[in-house]
């Protein structure tokens, strides 16, 4: 297929149709004026001929025409891009494969005209993952034709996610300038920005409610291996947040990984060799050594954040962070470097980032990962699915910034008593005033995504529609600052950059409605962005194209008299320009003056040379007006990048309020209660667990035919252990895991679906709850369930919270039996934490005997006619049967074989102890 002509010409030109029943004297006393393409004649013409703003832009018509078809070949000859000989290929395709030789391990998509492309065993590869057609290109005399595929360059976000989610790195060489209007000059083409998981900035790659999350990893080891210190930093660069944490554990910085389920994880060259600090399931990027270096990290962060010193930053004690935060902006260098950087000593990254934060230990609740899973705060156990998890059942947000807070909320619960009792607090206003409540959600519901939008713009990569959507929220803000002039709120440290909003955002959404229409276009350089009255050049420049509009429509008419032809059209096409459109029939009878342009199976194109001449000047003409809008855009979004920081602080305050505000409307609608906090400096109560008909805040809202049996709950006063015993099924589980939710969303500020509650602060909390076989680890089910049990009484304190459900049914019975009971006693004697150990093995009722602080409970069931009847119910008492055969038989065994198995129990019951004794 020949190379089309200029697309950005092709693309300029749009003009409304005019009717063919025009009068040629209306058209000639329009005095069609002469070219005034100087800047003071623009002005002097837009004065004259002065533009309004309109609010409304009526759709320009175009006919377009389908471009030639690509022949499709007949099967890929050069399969690898280091086959041809370099000096062989094509300019373009030479570069490519220069280009393609310093990304060897990303899929380059290189932009010709409307169309990323891919060329060798780039196209092959997209074609096979995208179901794209595998077509060809010429790639030089010699070398003849080469696998080509490619994506439309407006579609390519939702190819580029595509192959995001396969696992591969993308890099986007683009055009740095615009096509010549005439020669076959080749354009400056350059690699404008590497995509990797982790440095996703489009919307359309993006999870709206999740944080995309890039790590990274610095471990100092030292002789011995097993005395190390390590730092782990997190950015999004979507939002700009920067944190960085250290330890000193390894297992530490494993939990802590799986918990960021990081969408990219890199690490400086060598680091992977050390063992076991991360999950095989992760994978690592390393990086080059030298921008972990104490001084080049110093550099890189004083240089990203136009700093002269670094203690400002309070980094200052924290040397093993300062080099893992400086490598990982040095990797963000690299994958969005600033093309339009003045300085050509450096690189420096676009992106916008907020100042880094230092996330000591133990700041919040400590929830193992093991124990996230068990309680399925984010996910199900059983399919990691996010229905049926507790943020499904308590997420009641409207912004996708709000639902990244209430997940971060969840994924770290506060222990500090005054920041919970803040929360309880605001969460009380709402729930009592349903119509302030009520006013910010509407006022919520039409927010924009102002972190990520603002991270956009901060990174100059926002489009028109992007700064429409930041004005859109910024004057939404006054409004809802306006709501907040309640005490609680000025009490509160999230809603300062709400409540003294900068003055300057005011100005700018001004600004962006003055001068963007409302429904701007996606594309940024072929114009109709800007509105009239903006700029007296453009406007100048635009009457100029409606001159040239009223002289084509004059000319339609003219050609449509002369040569008699009444269904003549003239038309435009953006490979070959304006034209005279006839029938075949008709053809025969053109004037002389005509010049034949193409010839089509029903149809003959003609052109003038008066329409070629009139051609260039309107080309001339559009791109002048596309180039300008395009720098008044640039400007405009150069101004919201200066204020993306506010931006962000003030999106930071709206993701608080909209949680806090959806956390109301769910305690107001399910009858939610607060639960009384007590502080830790009330030692006497600080441990008390108390719950009045508490709820399972999941499964009450999965129930439809039947309600929810609510339960209740003492612990931490005199008894710190309970023993809970009961048949399959009949909701142990349950009861253990709902303890555990509403302590978790005690901790984060929230109500409960309780009648009453009082409840300390927990430090930690464990549950073990289930095991299967990690056979990938050459563990069995037993020995997973002891690793697990393990670590709960290494790290379990009196202020932790313990739920664990059956120990010791992986072995024998005895042995089981024994392994459960020692246990027991260990969290009642030695730990005193608060804790239920659901079990089947009810002889552990014999524990309460012993242990003052131990109770025996029993979840309740009816057993009539070797029938049996879940009750739901928790109460005092231990269980004398596990109803195991009973439980079989309702999970449909056949019934020869639970006859036989009461026979076997019978004649074992009847052979052994019934009670047994342990002796103290």
């Amino acid at each position: 297929m020949a190379a089309s002509p200029d697309p950005l010409q092709g693309s300029l030109f749009h003009r409304e149709e005019k009717s063919s029943s025009v009068d040629p004297q209306e058209k000639k006393s329009s005095n069609l004026s002469k070219e005034k393409l100087a800047n003071k004649e623009l002005k002097d013409d837009a004065r004259l001929r002065p533009r309004f703003k309109k609010t409304e832009k009526s759709q320009n018509k175009i006919n377009n025409f389908d471009e030639f078809p690509i022949s499709e070949m007949e099967g890929p000859k050069w399969s690898h891009h280091s086959l041809p000989n370099i000096d062989d290929l094509t300019p373009a395709l030479r570069h490519y494969v220069e280009l393609k030789i310093e990304n060897p391990d990303r899929v380059l998509l290189y932009r010709l005209g409307d169309f990323f492309e891919c060329f060798f065993e780039d196209a092959i590869t997209l074609s096979e993952l995208l179901e794209l057609t595998l077509t060809s290109k010429e790639g030089g005399k010699k070398i003849g034709r080469i696998p080509m595929a490619g994506i439309p360059h407006h579609a390519s976000d939702r190819y580029c996610t595509q192959l995001i989610k396969k696992g591969l790195s993308i890099a986007i060489c683009d055009q740095l300038e615009a096509a010549p209007s005439k020669g076959n000059k080749l354009i400056k083409r350059g690699i404008t920005r590497l995509i990797t998981p982790g440095t996703i900035l489009e919307e359309g790659m993006l999870s709206a409610k999740q944080n995309n999350w890039l790590a990274s990893v610095l471990i100092d080891s030292y002789s011995n291996t097993k005395n190390i210190i390590w730092s782990l930093a997190k950015v999004d660069v979507s939002t700009g947040e920067l944190i960085a944490q250290e330890g000193k554990e390894i297992n530490d910085l494993r939990q802590e990984l799986i918990k960021l389920e990081a969408a990219e994880v890199i690490a400086e060259k060598n680091t992977i060799n050390i063992n076991n600090w991360y999950s095989k399931s992760i994978k690592i990027t390393e990086f080059n050594q030298t921008s972990f270096s104490e001084l080049e990290s110093k550099n890189t962060i004083l240089n990203h954040y136009s700093l002269s010193n670094i203690e400002g930053l309070g980094l200052y004690s924290h040397s093993l962070s300062i080099r893992n935060i400086g490598g990982l902006i040095a990797y963000l260098n690299k994958t969005h470097p600033n093309l339009n950087s003045q300085d050509k000593h450096t690189t420096k990254t676009h992106i916008s980032l907020d100042y880094p934060q230092i996330k000591y230990d133990h700041t919040g609740l400590i929830i193992d990962n093991q124990t996230r899973k068990n309680l399925e705060l984010i996910a199900t156990q059983r399919g990691g699915q996010f229905q049926g998890s507790l943020l499904w059942a308590i997420d009641k947000t409207l912004t996708a910034m709000g639902g990244r807070c209430i997940r971060r909320w969840l994924e770290e619960p506060l222990t500090d008593f005054h920041e919970i009792q803040n929360r309880q607090d605001i969460i009380a206003l709402l729930v009592k005033s349903s119509s302030l409540r009520k006013n910010l959600r509407r006022i919520l519901r039409s927010m924009g995504d102002l972190e990520r939008l603002s991270g956009r713009a901060g990174a100059q990569q926002a489009g028109a529609r992007d700064l429409v959507a930041i004005a859109e929220g910024i004057n939404r803000l006054p409004s809802l600052a306006k709501d907040l002039d309640h005490p609680i709120f000025e009490k509160s440290q999230y809603f300062k950059s709400l409540t003294n909003l900068d003055p300057e955002l005011i100005e700018i959404a001004f600004k962006i409605n003055n001068e963007i229409i409302d429904n701007p276009p996606l594309s940024l350089t072929e114009g109709g962005l800007i509105y009239d009255g903006i700029s007296p050049i453009l406007d100048g420049l635009r009457n100029q194209l409606d001159d040239h509009n009223s002289w084509l429509s004059n000319q339609e008419f003219k050609e449509r008299k002369i040569s008699k032809i009444n269904n003549l059209k003239l038309q435009y096409h953006r490979s070959f320009g304006y034209f005279f459109a006839v029938r075949k029939a008709k053809s025969i009878n053109v004037p002389d003056h005509w010049i034949r342009r193409q010839t089509l199976t029903n149809e003959e194109r003609f052109i003038t040379p008066e329409l070629k001449e009139r051609e260039g000047k309107i080309f001339q003409t559009k791109a002048r007006i596309s180039q300008l809008e395009y720098e008044i855009f640039c400007a405009l979004r150069i101004l919201v990048g200066n204020r993306a920081k506010s931006i962000r602080q003030a999106a930071k305050a709206i993701s608080c309020l909209d949680v806090l505000t959806g956390l109301a409307e769910l305690a107001a609608t399910n009858n939610y209660v607060q639960p009384k906090i007590v502080d830790n400096a009330d030692y006497k109560n600080s441990r008390q667990l108390s719950i009045i008909e508490g709820r399972h805040p999941v499964v009450e809202q999965i129930l439809v035919d039947k309600l929810f049996v609510p339960n209740d709950i003492n612990l931490g006063s005199k008894i710190d252990l309970i023993i809970l015993s009961g048949p399959n099924a009949s909701g142990k589980s349950c009861y253990l895991r709902q303890i555990g939710l509403l302590q978790i969303m005690a901790q984060i500020g929230s109500w409960i679906p309780a009648k009453s509650s009082t409840m300390g602060i927990a430090d930690q909390l464990f549950t073990r709850v289930g095991a299967v076989d990690d056979l990938a680890a050459g563990q069995s089910t037993f020995m997973v369930e002891m690793i697990e049990t393990a670590f709960i009484l290494n790290n379990a304190t009196e202020k932790s919270l313990v739920l664990l459900d059956e120990i010791g049914r992986g072995t024998s019975t005895f042995d089981g039996l024994s392994i459960a009971w020692s246990v027991s006693e260990f969290l009642a004697k030695n730990i005193k934490s608060r804790s239920i150990f659901a079990t089947h093995y009810h002889e552990l009722n014999q524990i309460s005997e012993y242990n003052e602080n131990v109770e025996n409970f029993q979840v309740l069931v009816e057993h009539i006619d070797n029938s049996l009847n879940f009750l739901h119910k928790v109460a005092k008492g231990g269980a004398l049967k596990s109803y195991g055969i009973e439980a079989a038989r309702l999970a449909g065994i056949p019934k020869e074989v639970i006859k036989k198995a009461r026979k076997i129990l019978n004649g074992l019951e009847s052979q052994s102890n019934k009670n047994i004794k342990i002796i103290q």
